[in-house]
């Protein structure tokens, strides 16, 4: 159950136990700044992060988390929905290892991903995790 879960922009206080979680759940860790990301507080306490990458003339959801103790009850879900209905572009991109999970939200698989989105895979996710796909949502709204 979700409760009394807030979605909010990231304060530069909440940096550090972002990076902090990022870098044990072995998320893109290139460039984290707090203003790309959107956090998920009950009673006040962060429990959920995800972010908006800017490459330029594409974006990128990810570094989606939850805190250990909070998983199963739908925060990650709630971080992409807010991410995708926020997002500054028609064409939501992700690079991920969990394809099925981000299925059910409307993203597909491609092929053939932008040139930042394609070089991002090999200079960040290669050497974290094996099996990393891009893909796409197409907001319609």
């Amino acid at each position: 159950m979700i409760g009394d879960v807030r979605l909010e922009p990231a304060r530069p206080a909440d940096l550090p136990l972002i990076a902090e979680c990022v870098h044990r759940f072995r998320l893109d860790d290139e460039d984290l700044a707090a203003e790309q990301f959107v956090v998920a507080r009950e009673r006040g306490r962060l429990v959920a992060f995800g972010r908006i990458k800017p490459y330029g003339r594409v974006y990128e959801l990810g570094s989606v988390g939850v805190l250990e103790a909070e998983r199963g009850r739908g925060l990650g879900a709630l971080v992409v929905r807010e991410l995708v209905r926020s997002f500054p572009a028609r064409q939501v991109y992700i690079t991920t290892d969990l394809r099925g999970y981000f299925e059910r939200f409307g993203f597909r698989p491609i092929d053939d991903p932008p040139p930042e989105i394609a070089a991002k895979i090999a200079r960040v996710c290669a050497p974290l995790r094996s099996g990393v796909v891009a893909m796409v949502l197409e907001k319609t709204d």
